[in-house]
């Protein structure tokens, strides 16, 4: 989880239930707007038998609607849907209030009026048009909402995943890379250090034939010139070696240098990363009004004692009244539009914040004059 940026984690649990919310309401409004066409086509499909008078237009629409609610599968779905149809007059004509014949308001007393009468009201209903109103709610807990809901939490999951996987792979890369440096640094110390070892052989042997010559200048009777220029030649040759093994044992000392600065960067590298965990978790806790970037984090903790003790100084007035802060100057981004400013501290200190269109604080960069330039790099990548 390390590996995992908070943010990312944050909206992988937020955004299902939201993406829930939102998708159950378009769908609604979606379903609404289809059950409203597809009632008004099969209000009526008898019209003949109307006009004839053979039965009213509210039989027409009880029978019609309760027929076509019958094989509907959106309640098993658990999709509710209400409704109400009237007439121009406001007359309810279903839900239908009478018996069997489903007669609509005051017509359930005209059951035994002619098929003239009948007819000549379904004509004036239908001549004036019918009006649908139809209420549509999705249920929780039912299988339509249900299946969104799963549906958006296993594409979080998928992306959860996919972070953790590419987390994972960055970390061991890097492990891999300083192993494979610490792996060429010990070859080539072990090559130098047989290189050493070759010429304190030589320097012995050159060391051995000076003693034998001193001794046969003293025993034999020879040349004295020519056993002195041997001699000269071999005390420089001795000379050259000397100094080649002092060369060597210079180079043996610096790559054993080298190497335990690598494994020491390696164990502070672990080090400084939870230094800037604890220190962005000290953060949220105090500045709850700030928000801040991983540069910013890290900038602080490379600072001095002094300089962090400076630099809290100003996220403090940031976070309580950010017009307590002087602003050194603007900086400009990309396409020239202001987003950020710079405030110093300690002298050759420097932090870069911006404000959103809320009025929120994100703290962008923390660094010092050596700095700026990286900061300022980074600024105009991410922060305009």
């Amino acid at each position: 989880m390390k590996n995992i940026p908070y943010k990312i984690l944050f909206l992988c649990i937020f955004l299902p239930p939201v993406c829930y919310i939102l998708t159950i309401q378009s769908l609604e409004g979606y379903l609404q707007k289809r059950e409203i066409a597809t009632l008004n086509n099969i209000l009526i499909q008898h019209p003949d038998a109307l006009y004839e008078g053979r039965y009213s237009v509210g039989e027409e629409v009880n029978r019609n609607l309760g027929q076509y609610l019958k094989n509907s599968i959106k309640a098993k779905l658990g999709v509710v849907v209400t409704i109400l149809v009237k007439t121009r007059d406001g007359r309810i004509l279903y839900p239908g209030v009478f018996g069997n014949r489903g007669e609509e308001g005051s017509e359930g007393a005209l059951q035994g009026l002619n098929y003239v009468e009948t007819a000549a009201r379904n004509y004036r209903i239908l001549n004036d048009g019918l009006l649908v109103d139809v209420g549509l709610k999705i249920k929780h807990n039912s299988w339509l909402s249900n299946s969104i809901l799963v549906f958006y939490v296993f594409l979080a999951g998928m992306a959860l995943r996919f972070l953790v996987k590419r987390g994972l792979a960055e970390a061991e890369r890097r492990e891999e890379e300083q192993q494979e440096h610490i792996d060429r640094l010990t070859a080539q110390l072990e090559h130098t250090k047989v290189r050493l070892e070759g010429v304190i052989a030589k320097e012995k042997n050159y060391l051995g034939k000076i003693g034998e010559l001193n001794k046969e200048k003293r025993d034999l009777s020879r040349d004295v010139d020519g056993l002195l220029e041997e001699m000269e030649e071999l005390e420089e040759g001795l000379q050259q070696q000397r100094a080649s093994r002092e060369n060597l044992e210079n180079e043996v000392e610096a790559l054993r240098g080298e190497l335990e600065r690598v494994k020491e960067k390696g164990e502070k590298r672990g080090k400084s990363k939870k230094t800037s965990e604890n220190v962005a978790k000290r953060f949220r806790l105090l500045y709850k009004n700030l928000e801040f970037s991983d540069r910013a984090i890290n900038g602080f903790v490379d600072l001095t004692p002094d300089f962090q003790l400076k630099g809290e100084e100003v996220i403090h007035q940031l976070n309580e009244n950010d017009e307590l802060v002087s602003i050194k100057r603007k900086v400009f981004g990309k396409g020239g539009k202001m987003h950020v400013l710079e405030v110093n501290f300690a002298y050759s200190g420097r932090l870069y914040f911006q404000k959103n269109s809320k009025g929120g604080i994100r703290v962008l960069a923390i660094g010092t004059k050596n700095s700026q330039s990286q900061d300022l790099t980074y600024i105009g990548k991410y922060g305009a």
